[in-house]
């Protein structure tokens, strides 16, 4: 824990937007690891975490509902997994997508970060403009098809699925003209919400932790 918090002083002092994740109780209190919120505990037939890393994150999900206990809310919003700061000193939300990503799913994304976004910058007091160049976002994505199963073999029929070989082109491109592929639709939040947006396998993922 202490490593983590040092984490947020060291950022704080790097010209962020002032930030000490212990100065906030909120924060404080809803510590985990980004394996434990990783955890897919309604996909049976799936893997049950989408990634092994014992990094200290924040389980932005039990923040939201610590947020909204009071509010008298008609609807519930959403939220991403996870919330960490990385060793370069950005705020990173992310989030774990074990499965199919169809238009329903998309669309749930794309509130999640709206809905994240308003709830962090109130808890913070600060607004997005000062959030933007320190914060990144993350989709964490199951590359991995479960042929056998008649339910999946269902799902394929109707759900929006991106195509692997699509996505592995794609990446084989973007590495070639020095861009990142974002896929999902999501990269409409780079330069708007984040200053950078990603969206990567379990194993890209592990590597970009490796790394940052």
């Amino acid at each position: 824990m202490q490593n983590y918090l040092d984490r947020c002083s060291n950022w704080k002092m790097r010209g962020g937007i002032l930030i000490d994740f212990n100065e906030y109780s909120i924060l404080k209190d809803n510590m985990s690891t980004l394996r434990d919120t990783s955890l897919d505990d309604h996909a049976p037939n799936s893997i049950a975490y989408m990634t092994n890393s014992s990094r200290e994150a924040i389980n932005f999900d039990n923040v939201k509902r610590k947020y909204t206990e009071n509010l008298r809310l008609n609807e519930e919003p959403k939220s991403n997994d996870a919330l960490f700061i990385s060793d370069k000193g950005k705020l990173v939300f992310v989030e774990f997508k074990n499965g199919f990503m169809d238009g329903q799913k998309k669309f749930a994304v794309r509130k999640k970060i709206y809905d994240s976004i308003i709830i962090l910058t109130d808890i913070l007091n600060v607004g997005i403009s000062r959030l933007r160049d320190n914060m990144e976002y993350i989709l964490v994505y199951n590359e991995s098809v479960n042929a056998g199963e008649k339910d999946v073999l269902e799902k394929r029929k109707t759900a929006v699925q991106h195509s692997q070989s699509f996505d592995y082109f794609a990446k084989s491109v973007s590495r070639l003209a020095d861009e990142e592929y974002v896929c999902f639709g999501i990269r409409i939040f780079e330069n708007y919400c984040f200053s950078k947006v990603h969206t990567y396998t379990e194993k890209e993922f592990a590597e970009y932790l490796e790394n940052n």
